[in-house]
């Protein structure tokens, strides 16, 4: 043997089947370890994913209900779903109940652990490695504010619904809607990511509690479903509205019927000290003109349908209500003639400093005021509320709508208004140009933030 061995060694040819021979370990090795490296590599993302997603699913257990119970039984019914690598888990995940820290709240952490021989390294390993994967997820502040929100949490509903022609331009603002609808609880006319085609919509963001509509047509920064529903920014407003007309400073009035009717000035003119109490219903076909005083309509509903009609004032707020019986508070219902209408506010100086204030300030920013008491029909394609501008609509402040759905047609695309739309569930349609209430501090506007996100810190 050693004789062949030398024969080969002096022989060109036996010299390089030496040194192949000799490399053949380090070559068989490399690839075994590289093969073992990539299929550990996968596990340990598949292992991530997963953790990463039973962590995400902990926090939204967790803001509902916050026990280590619930908030392990829903990661493991996660796991269930999420963890795609082919063998189990060594143990069962360690679910963890984080403190808050800073602005990060309901903190939920979660380690998974795997652990399976591999065909090479197995050879010189006396146990198979544990692979281990951590993740924590938090609720955190949400970006941004929101100009509008759709309030209604079922299932079944459409909160936001952007369709036909409709141009929305809401700046740096945000849309959200509280619907759990997995689907289309923000919707853009189809499910397709080509829906909204017909309609150009700028906004922050669009975000819902449930599934949100992409549309490849939309300059919108981002989508954020399965956010965290906003809570009702204005329902306890409605403890300013007087329970009965021993409140009101006049009653006996009326701006319903043809001709010119102004209040805003001249002999008895309606100011920030009057609660102006109108009973039924109001249709305007004449042009009204309102003073800076809070109007209370008692049981009826607020319609202009007429062309040519017209409704204006300056530091006032429209409440709709039912002082016998909320539950049957009207609706408002303007489809034709202009509107021009502003809250009460303060009044600014150049530098932003406060030198007055024009209307009522306890109905600071609002300027229609639906009593959210009001019985909810259930429906967003004949919605019970309807404001249809034209080109010289200007309709700024608070529109509050809390338990009837709203359709919502703006006025010419060139005129900014500093609106919030805030109802059970919204319509949008023809061109609304909107800023955030960030940018309206004359308009006595209270910004609503951006709600807060789950996301992954950790």
């Amino acid at each position: 043997m050693i004789s062949f061995v030398r024969k080969l060694w002096h022989n060109k040819r036996g010299n390089a089947i030496m040194i192949a021979a000799a490399s053949l370990p380090m070559i068989v090795g490399a690839a075994g370890l590289a093969s073992d490296t990539i299929q550990w590599t996968l596990w340990k993302r598949q292992l991530q994913r997963a953790a990463d997603s039973g962590a995400i699913a902990g926090v939204y257990t967790r803001i509902k209900t916050n026990t280590l119970a619930a908030v392990t039984a829903a990661v493991n019914q996660d796991e269930s779903l999420n963890l795609h690598t082919w063998m189990g888990l060594k143990a069962a995940p360690t679910v963890t109940l984080l403190a808050d820290s800073g602005n990060m709240s309901n903190q939920v952490r979660v380690q998974y652990q795997v652990q399976q021989s591999l065909p090479f390294s197995s050879l010189f390993m006396n146990a198979a490695p544990t692979i281990t994967a951590t993740a924590t997820a938090a609720s955190v502040p949400g970006t941004g504010e929101y100009c509008v929100i759709g309030l209604d949490p079922s299932a079944k509903a459409t909160g936001i619904d952007i369709s036909g022609g409709t141009y929305l331009d809401l700046g740096t603002c945000s849309l959200i809607a509280n619907s759990t609808n997995p689907t289309a609880a923000a919707n853009n006319g189809t499910s397709s990511a080509s829906g909204g085609s017909a309609s150009t919509v700028k906004a922050a963001s669009i975000a819902a509690a449930g599934g949100v509509n992409y549309s490849s047509n939309w300059q919108v920064s981002s989508y954020n479903p399965y956010s965290t529903p906003v809570t009702d920014p204005f329902a306890a407003n409605v403890n300013n509205i007087p329970s009965n007309s021993s409140a009101c400073t006049k009653t006996g009035v009326s701006i319903g019927g043809n001709g010119t009717i102004n209040r805003s000035n001249g002999a008895g003119a309606d100011t920030a000290s009057d609660t102006v109490c109108l009973s039924g219903n109001q249709t305007i076909k004449g042009n009204v003109t309102l003073g800076p005083a809070t109007y209370i309509i008692d049981g009826g509903n607020l319609t202009m349908n007429t062309t040519g009609a017209s409704i204006t004032c300056d530091g006032c707020t429209i409440i709709m209500t039912n002082f016998s019986n909320p539950a049957n508070t009207g609706s408002v219902n303007m489809t034709g003639g202009s509107i021009n209408l502003s809250p009460p506010r303060p009044i600014l100086d150049s530098n932003g400093n406060v030198i007055g204030t024009i209307g009522n300030q306890t109905w600071k920013g609002f300027v229609l005021y639906q009593d959210p008491r009001a019985t909810d029909d259930g429906k967003l394609t004949s919605p019970q509320n309807k404001i249809n501008g034209n080109t010289a609509t200007s309709l700024q402040g608070v529109v509050y709508f809390g338990n009837q759905s709203l359709q919502y047609i703006g006025g010419g695309k060139n005129v900014a208004a500093c609106l919030q739309v805030v109802a059970k569930r919204v319509a949008f349609g023809g061109n609304s140009l909107i800023r955030a209430a960030s940018q309206c501090g004359s308009w006595g506007e209270t910004a609503v933030g951006g709600g807060r996100r789950v996301r992954l810190v950790g």
